[in-house]
């Protein structure tokens, strides 16, 4: 065990230092160790994100010297283990007296809410301005392990089929409210399942559940997915349009769409098309086509820092400031794709009122009666226990 906590050090060092992706690293160390076993794995993967997760707080107490590994990647790692593990469990690793003294350390710490919550100060800044004194239900919402959910495509299977298809394979798994979701009970890696080669479903989040069918389409509507990234939303898209009609999943990146293109395939998704946007020309030309028009704009992704710890380290205030630029641009500039009549679904996965409600009463106000919000729908990591996302659908009057 003590080989996994080196490497974990290393990822860390990895993501905090070189700025590198938590999903990456993840990947690479464990295609680098295939020796490791089950439990091994698992801890490594848990650990890793949880010490990205809290840094800031692990780094106000320091004991690297009494280790001797003198280096503040291990000194995160091992505060992290001391607080959160028995050290018999993990023999070798850390002595019972040593973590005695990180848990008395940790119990006497007296610091601000932004080091308590693991966060940036400017964070803690921006979030308290915009949201008052929900934020802090909010952070500490966001600071918890995700659950693992899925999406069953029902252009593959159904929910009993596929719970059933758990059973036999030994995963645990039970549904939820929503109609196309299942929890996984215990933490495991899913995609060894032989019903995800087969296409049955996709890993997605209750909350990002939520908003194809808040688009309100139909089998054999033409939809078009602008910021379709690797195609989560277009592929549940096609399971409620029963594979009938036509989308058009675009992004302006192709890396991103040849990944779409590999999901689609496998979901059996036969009615996406993939289309890069390669200038103001792409949208141009698909202007009033459109029946649906989904806009899953580019945000801070503060409602998903439950899966994704490490960008609160590589978020800046002035690139809050660009996506918010970025977003109303997009507004601007795409609308022009929705038919007359039509309607599109603004859409993030922040809580920042400032990339949510008030860019779309700031378009809507804009456009002087051309469109009409229809509903909103904000979604609370505290209050739902899921990721955070904001949703605005607005019909195209003339």
């Amino acid at each position: 065990m003590i080989r996994v906590v080196d490497v974990i050090a290393t990822g860390v060092r990895e993501v905090i230092k070189e700025e590198r992706s938590l999903d990456q690293v993840t990947s690479f160390w464990l295609k680098q160790n295939k020796g490791w076993s089950r439990e091994e794995k698992g801890f490594f993967a848990e650990t890793l994100a949880e010490v990205i997760r809290w840094w800031r707080l692990l780094n106000e107490f320091k004991f690297a010297n009494e280790i001797n590994y003198g280096s503040e990647y291990h000194s995160a790692v091992i505060n992290y283990i001391a607080l959160n593990y028995d050290s018999s469990v993990l023999h070798g690793v850390i002595t019972s007296g040593l973590q005695k003294k990180i848990e008395a350390a940790y119990n006497n710490l007296n610091t601000s809410a932004a080091i308590q919550e693991s966060i940036p100060d400017w964070l803690q800044d921006l979030g308290v301005k915009e949201l008052g004194e929900s934020w802090n239900l909010e952070i500490e919402a966001l600071n918890k392990s995700p659950e693992i959910i899925l999406r069953v495509n029902k252009l593959k299977s159904n929910r009993d089929e596929l719970l059933n298809w758990f059973k036999r394979e030994k995963f645990k798994a039970e549904p939820m409210d929503l109609p196309d979701a299942i929890r996984i009970v215990e933490r495991t890696n899913i995609y060894r399942s032989e019903a995800f080669t087969l296409g049955m479903f996709e890993q997605q989040d209750h909350s990002s559940q939520l908003v194809a069918p808040f688009l309100d389409v139909t089998p054999g509507m033409r939809v078009i997915d602008t910021c379709a990234g690797n195609g989560g939303k277009t592929l549940h898209l096609s399971s409620l349009m029963a594979n009938k009609g036509r989308i058009i999943a675009m992004d302006t990146a192709d890396w991103k769409l040849t990944e779409l293109r590999n999901r689609t395939r496998r979901a059996g998704a036969s009615i996406v098309e993939a289309k890069v946007i390669e200038s103001s020309k792409t949208i141009k030309r698909l202007k009033d086509s459109a029946d649906r028009l989904l806009l899953d704009v580019p945000c801070s992704g503060l409602g998903v820092l439950r899966r994704n710890p490490d960008s609160k380290w590589k978020l800046t205030p002035e690139r809050i400031d660009e996506l918010r630029r970025i977003q109303e641009d997009i507004l601007n500039r795409y609308w022009i794709m929705a038919k007359p009549k039509g309607k599109l679904v603004y859409a993030t996965c922040s809580i920042l009122p400032s990339e949510n409600e008030v860019q779309v009463k700031r378009f809507i106000e804009k456009y002087n009666g051309q469109f009409v919000l229809e509903e909103e729908q904000k979604i609370s990591p505290a209050q739902s226990g899921f990721d955070g996302f904001y949703m605005a659908r607005i019909r195209r009057e003339f």
